[in-house]
């Protein structure tokens, strides 16, 4: 285990509800402000992660909230980043089963775990190596088991493991919702 991460399994009771609701939400690409194109999301509510995270964390500002939908052979956009500029913390839940998970990794150049909004110099020394996987350590990895939730602290170097997906419908691919938030503890 590593500082700053949280692993809920069965994190709510009604996890097949969620994934049935994941299913019948409508899917689009979404343009993020960082300027990448995601595939396949639905940006709206999921039932019950608020009052949940309420629950784990006391009062919290959510940013954003949604599901994500991949296929098999999808790459993420930058393999291993940050959720810096997305709250404080953030959450993945598994709504499917498949091979890997959630990896948290370390910069082996510069020896960073994480990084932070104002910490420019470490951005311009790892922002080439997003994609290069040779560059980086693996310190962790959480396996996608369906129901279990993972909450981070967003600064945390972290990408799904291994970076291409899996499926090739929405019944079979590789589904998460996710949330952004900060706790009022944060602040």
């Amino acid at each position: 285990m590593i500082e700053g991460l949280d692993i809920y399994p069965d994190f709510l009771p009604n996890v097949d509800k969620i994934r049935k609701h994941a299913l019948l939400s409508e899917f689009r690409d979404f343009n993020g402000p960082d300027g990448e194109t995601y595939k396949r999301v639905a940006v709206l509510n999921v039932p019950g992660v608020q009052a949940k995270l309420e629950e784990l964390y006391g009062p919290i500002h959510m940013l954003g909230q949604g599901y994500r939908l991949n296929y098999t052979s999808e790459l993420p956009n930058h393999s291993i980043h940050s959720d810096l500029g997305w709250g404080t913390r953030a959450l993945v839940y598994y709504l499917s089963e498949g091979r890997g998970g959630t990896a948290f990794w370390k910069h082996h150049k510069t020896q960073a775990i994480d990084i932070y909004a104002d910490d420019v110099d470490l951005l311009y020394k790892v922002k080439d190596d997003w994609n290069n996987v040779d560059a980086w350590e693996m310190r962790y990895q959480v396996d996608m088991m369906y129901g279990t939730a993972i909450v981070y602290n967003s600064s945390l170097f972290h990408s799904r493991w291994p970076f291409p997906a899996f499926g090739t419908t929405p019944e079979t691919g590789r589904l998460i919702a996710v949330a952004f938030f900060t706790p009022e503890s944060d602040l």
